[in-house]
């Protein structure tokens, strides 16, 4: 217990400053190291408890009585039963201790992926951002592309053509992308109240209460 428990301990002590592929693997392995010794710290403490309970094999414990043939009381095993309880009594703290470094294991496993979840929103967060802003830039040059055809406008004979259409596609792509992103920044917003009807607060009636005429309340 005590080397599981130093593996461990150091190991989480390190992933509090780094997270990476080779120390979330070396916690995989630690957790399941540690399973197998709880539950073969379990056997032991319940095979122990099996034995406090069996009179007739505590008795036969005593092997020198045994051997030299000392007839002993079927009860007469006090020296012995205190011995077990003290052996049971630290296997259930060894038992405690490995549960107690298993919920640590699986607390900082669900922080670590709790960690990788946002870092993947992130990730998506800013490919949607890079999408809107790439749809503002399209809708912008949309305008461009309508005048870059082999049509005559008479358009391009105004001086100021160039200029006025330059800031029309620039402030239609401004409009795009702003638009979208406030929509993005909607949808990311996660509220309990969200997408439900304001309705003013009703005073609580219990439920045999409900659904009944007040003239015939008592």
């Amino acid at each position: 217990m005590v080397f599981i428990r130093n593996l461990v301990g150091g190991l989480l002590a390190e992933m509090e400053d780094n997270i990476d592929r080779d120390r979330f693997k070396r916690l995989l392995h630690y957790s399941r190291r540690l399973a197998a010794f709880k539950n073969r710290a379990k056997l032991v403490e319940e095979a122990i408890d099996e034995v406090l309970a069996q009179d007739e094999d505590m008795n036969s414990m005593y092997l020198s009585d045994k051997m030299n043939n000392v007839p002993r009381e079927i009860q007469d095993h006090e020296d012995l039963e205190l011995l077990l309880e003290s052996f049971s009594k630290q296997v259930e703290e060894i038992v405690n201790e490995a549960e107690n470094t298993e919920a640590n294991v699986q607390s900082t496993q669900e922080i670590v992926e709790l960690i990788l979840d946002s870092n993947r929103n992130a990730l998506l967060t800013l490919d949607l951002k890079v999408s809107i802003a790439t749809l503002g830039i399209g809708a912008g040059a949309l305008i461009a592309g309508l005048f870059g055809m082999n049509l005559t406008s008479h358009i391009e004979e105004d001086p100021y053509a160039f200029y006025v259409l330059s800031g029309a596609s620039a402030g239609i792509a401004l409009l795009v992308a702003m638009a979208g992103l406030r929509r993005l920044s909607k949808i990311r917003k996660v509220g309990l109240s969200s997408n439900i009807p304001d309705r003013s607060p009703k005073p609580y009636l219990p439920l045999p209460l409900r659904k009944r005429n007040p003239e015939g309340w008592v």
